[in-house]
């Protein structure tokens, strides 16, 4: 596979960024579709599923970390969990939803794509957070995560929507070669496995440097597994699930199940590694 072509991997997988090339590129294996309105087909029933609960289980958690009153990191892991759950409900919209104006597809998927960094970059962000170069939970420490993420989702936005549509003539591909775009294919799939490396060495170094205990590095390995397991079946096994199960499931539902888990796994890593000693607010709701 030729790097920057999105060719074979949409052939072989649904990834969202996929639809930024419109209907020329989609899998092989086509999921069964049902009717969703006069201008919509609903492709992945059980993804759907999983994705709503996912997404019930995000905002749970985050209103525990959210109640963590003198835990460190609380808001930043809030703020983490809720912008995921706003991932899982729009990849719902862009994976399991089939519109059939074109345009309206390609920019669902340069929405989920710019998401899809965007909560990466936070997961970046979250990650220095036990350093405490800037005081947890402070107006600065919230603006750094909001703020930045809200130019990176416009950056990453405007790079997805250049290729899609030509904005500028600069990033969309050549009609000679469609699917090769080294820049989508770099901010899409590479940055997150360096956010990722980043967020996991930064932990481990908060561990082991400056904690008594190593049990919290089980919850971290944990969540690279499961992250590491989603790419593969959404990337090596979606086509034979697809095929194997006559157009009922994909890759697309496990690796919505295990990157929530991944998720998961890093909030019970932080739960691990941060004490919420606030014994005069038991029983006692705050915001």
């Amino acid at each position: 596979m030729r790097y920057g072509d999105f060719a074979s991997l949409c052939e072989r997988s649904p990834l969202p960024v996929c639809r930024v090339f419109g209907d020329a590129v989609l899998p092989s294996c086509h999921l069964k579709t049902y009717s969703a309105g006069s201008s919509a087909r609903f492709v992945n029933i059980p993804d759907f599923v999983i994705s709503i609960i996912a997404f019930l289980a995000m905002l749970y958690l985050a209103f525990r970390a959210h109640r963590k009153l003198a835990a460190v990191g609380r808001r930043e892991i809030t703020l983490l969990l809720f912008f995921y759950s706003v991932t899982l409900i729009l990849n719902l919209v862009g994976s399991d939803f089939i519109f059939d104006t074109g345009k309206a597809n390609k920019w669902l998927g340069v929405v989920n794509t710019a998401l899809e960094v965007t909560f990466f970059w936070i997961l970046l962000l979250f990650g220095g957070v036990g350093f405490q170069y800037i005081a947890d939970g402070s107006f600065g420490s919230i603006l750094m995560f909001v703020g930045t993420g809200t130019v990176i989702f416009i950056a990453m936005g405007y790079i997805a929507a250049d290729t899609a549509f030509g904005i500028s003539s600069g990033l969309k591909p050549k009609a000679s070669d469609p699917f090769y775009s080294p820049g989508l294919f770099t901010i899409y799939l590479v940055f997150p496995l360096i956010a990722i490396v980043g967020f996991m060495i930064m932990q481990s170094i908060i561990v082991i440097r400056f904690l008594a205990v190593r049990r919290p590095l089980l919850w971290l390995a944990c969540s690279f597994i499961c992250f590491a397991v989603a790419q593969v079946l959404m990337f090596a096994a979606s086509k034979r699930m697809c095929n194997g199960t006559n157009g009922r499931i994909d890759g697309a539902f496990f690796a919505t199940l295990l990157d929530s888990a991944a998720v998961f796994c890093i909030y019970g890593f932080w739960s691990a590694i941060t004490v919420d000693d606030s014994d005069e607010y038991d029983n006692v709701y705050k915001y």
